[in-house]
């Protein structure tokens, strides 16, 4: 259940000011990352317009710190600010709105850490069959080219060498993308749609589908989105967008904890190494484990399910504006 957008904003206009900040945000995050990479970038492969020199200059060890803060800055105004100036201008209770609510069961992170886990056959069944697909030689090519890229990115970023590196890098490549990706994904886009389409499922499923194309890996497509679809329900059934970002965290957490203690200190990083590979038959007992324990989230979080997706009237909202939760009207020691 979501609190009421200000009057003189349709979902339609709502959903203009999120697109317009998220495209701000690209202006922006692009300029101020790129400002530290100046001195990093060899002009030579620019002027021959030799893309391939450039990403290899860039993408080296030493490069590391840079990189990471040019990451943080680009997601920090891409993804995360334009949700959080949406929800400012088009909600009362921004922060609220987007589900950031105190409360959160230790019965919910246990589910939620079980499930994820219990995904992992799932989404590697769906990466392989995605490989199968009939692509010509050239498209696979560059699919491949592109998952190829983006693991010398993290290799680069989240490079660990030490204890410390590996901290740096659970808070780089792991909290930050769960927090402000959950922020944008699930907190306004899912929020909005489902609100607006009066139809949860499917803005379930038009979120993850985004979600999933912001990556930009063409192989990992459906993987991403089964993820996004999952978390997708978990904020659809309880509002609450911190479960989002546990679940979020852990995935990426695990991914990063296993790469760190595959990998001695001082070698080469591969991303790959953190793939586990399943048959048929896991993938298909990885989804009837994944329904029973969402059945079971269900069922733990039930006391938080008020007609969800949906958004009180201003009426019910304007009762008492200054009251928490609108399940709570009534109740003479609230204030």
């Amino acid at each position: 259940m979501s609190y009421p957008a200000l009057k003189k904003y349709s979902y339609l206009g709502q959903f203009g000011i999120l697109v317009s900040f998220v495209f701000g945000g690209l202006v922006i995050g692009s300029v101020v990352s790129f400002i530290p990479l100046l001195g990093k970038i060899d002009w030579t492969s620019i002027m021959h317009k030799d893309s391939k020199q450039l990403m290899d200059n860039l993408l080296k060890p030493e490069n590391a710190s840079v990189l990471r803060w040019a990451q943080f800055v680009s997601t920090l105004f891409l993804i995360f600010l334009p949700a959080v100036a949406y929800a400012w201008i088009c909600h009362k209770k921004p922060f609220r709105h987007l589900g950031f609510k105190n409360k959160v069961l230790v019965s919910q992170i246990v589910l939620i850490v079980l499930i994820m886990m219990a995904s992992l056959p799932l989404v590697d069944l769906l990466e392989q069959m995605t490989r199968m697909l009939p692509f010509a030689k050239e498209t696979f090519a560059k699919f491949q080219g592109a998952e190829d890229d983006y693991n010398r990115q993290i290799a680069v970023i989240a490079r660990m060498d030490s204890p410390f590196d590996y901290i740096i890098s659970i808070i780089i490549v792991a909290f930050l993308p769960a927090l402000f990706e959950e922020t944008l994904f699930r907190g306004a886009l899912q929020n909005l749609l489902s609100r607006w389409t009066k139809m949860p499922i499917l803005s379930i499923a038009l979120a993850a589908v985004i979600f999933s194309l912001v990556h930009f890996s063409y192989l990992g497509f459906l993987s991403r989105f089964i993820l996004g679809f999952i978390l997708g329900w978990f904020y659809y059934r309880t509002g609450n967008l911190w479960l989002n970002i546990i679940g979020h965290f852990f995935n990426n957490a695990a991914a990063l904890t296993a790469l760190y203690i595959m990998t001695k200190p001082g070698q080469k990083l591969d991303a790959a190494k953190a793939d586990m590979h399943f048959s048929i038959w896991g993938g298909i007992i990885s989804l009837i484990v994944i329904c029973v324990l969402l059945v079971l989230f269900d069922q733990v979080s039930r006391k938080e399910i008020d007609r969800p997706g949906e958004e009180i009237s201003m009426d019910e909202y304007e009762i008492s504006p200054f009251i928490n939760d609108i399940n709570n009207i009534g109740n003479p020691d609230l204030h």
